[in-house]
Formats: C-alpha cells, structure tokens, sequence
C-alpha cells in the first residue's frame, strides 16, 4: 500500500502522523540514581539501554524523555498502563537511535493502529529531549 502523511492509500484509508515530544532535567534524573541507583535505573531502563548508557545520566535522561514522547502517543487508559523497560531505546552502530516496544506497549501500539515509529534524542544545557513520530491508520 502507498501511503503518505495525510493522503490515502490504494485502500483509501487516510494516514496521519502523531507527535510526541518531551523535555526533562538532567539532574533530576542524575539525582535519582545517586539517591536510588541501581533500584531506579533497573524499573526505568532495560538492561541493554543500562549497558549502552552506562552510568551517563544525560544519555539515560534523554531516553526517559522518549519514553514519556512514546506514551503521549500510545494514550494509555486505566485498563493497560506500560511499564517503563515495555519501551526500550537501542542504538545503531552509526548512533541512531531506534524504538522497540514490548508486551503492552506494543499492545496498546497495536490497538491504536500505530505503524513504526521514528524517534529523535537530544541533551545539553542541562536537558534533555526527544521526539517520537508515528503514522496511524484512521
């Protein structure tokens, strides 16, 4: 099917493009780890974005900033509320970062007919961000 933002496919279903976009201080998150450490990191991040990010609070930072971008598009409801490391950051060998979902994040991906998503990390100045882009079927 040949799509594009806000035209329509051979089906004619119409897609659109969702945005999600998040901003959060660095040293909030520096300060929860030195306080919690490892207790916090481990709710938070799944193991392979601990052995990337290593200790690095502003690396670790952004990718909380795209985990809440990722959420402000998946809407969660009273029924199905993802756990942080259901939204994992990976990143390529040239850098990039990419998005993989999980169990209910993935679900509630699914049930809200969200197609790939492309995701932008940035951090300095104190903070941190990222945005998060889907198409989605309507």
């Amino acid at each position: 099917m040949s799509t594009h933002p806000g035209g329509s496919g051979e089906s004619g279903m119409t897609m659109n493009v969702r945005v999600g976009t998040d901003v959060e201080a660095i040293a909030d998150v520096a300060a929860a780890l030195e306080r919690w450490g490892d207790r916090y990191a481990r709710r938070l991040f799944t193991v392979a974005e601990r052995a990337e990010c290593g200790d690095a609070a502003a690396r670790l930072t952004a990718r909380f900033a795209a985990k809440e971008a990722v959420l402000k598009l998946l809407a969660p409801d009273d029924d199905m509320i993802p756990r942080w490391c259901s939204i994992e950051l990976r990143t390529a060998p040239n850098g990039a970062p990419s998005l993989l979902l999980h169990d209910e994040a993935a679900e509630l991906a699914r049930r809200r007919r969200l197609g790939p998503m492309s995701v932008s990390l940035s951090h300095g100045a104190g903070i941190a961000t990222a945005t998060v882009v889907a198409l989605t079927e309507e």
